[in-house]
C-alpha cells in the first residue's frame, strides 16, 4: 500500500474507482519532487494540490465521517 494517503484504500468501493490510481499519481510527483535537478518545490506544491482536491472528492463520494474514520485508522 502507498504511504502517501494509505486511507483512500479503507474506503468501501474505492477499487471501484479512480481514487487509488490518483493516490498513485501523487505518490509517483512526491518521489519525482526528490530526484536531483527535479523542480521540487513546483512538484510538491502540485502534489499538494492533488491531495486537496482528492480528498475533497472522497468526501463528496463517501461521507466526511467514513473519509475521517478511515484517516484515523490509517495515519501515516
Amino acid at each position: 500500500m502507498s504511504a502517501i494517503m494509505p486511507w483512500i484504500g479503507a474506503l468501501a468501493g474505492v477499487a471501484a474507482t479512480d481514487f487509488p490510481a490518483r493516490r498513485d499519481l501523487i505518490a509517483a510527483m512526491v518521489r519525482q519532487a526528490r530526484t536531483p535537478g527535479a523542480d521540487s518545490a513546483a512538484l510538491l506544491a502540485d502534489a499538494y494540490v492533488a491531495a486537496c482536491l482528492l480528498e475533497g472528492d472522497a468526501k463528496a463520494r463517501w461521507s466526511i465521517g467514513e473519509v475521517d474514520q478511515a484517516q484515523r485508522e490509517h495515519r501515516s
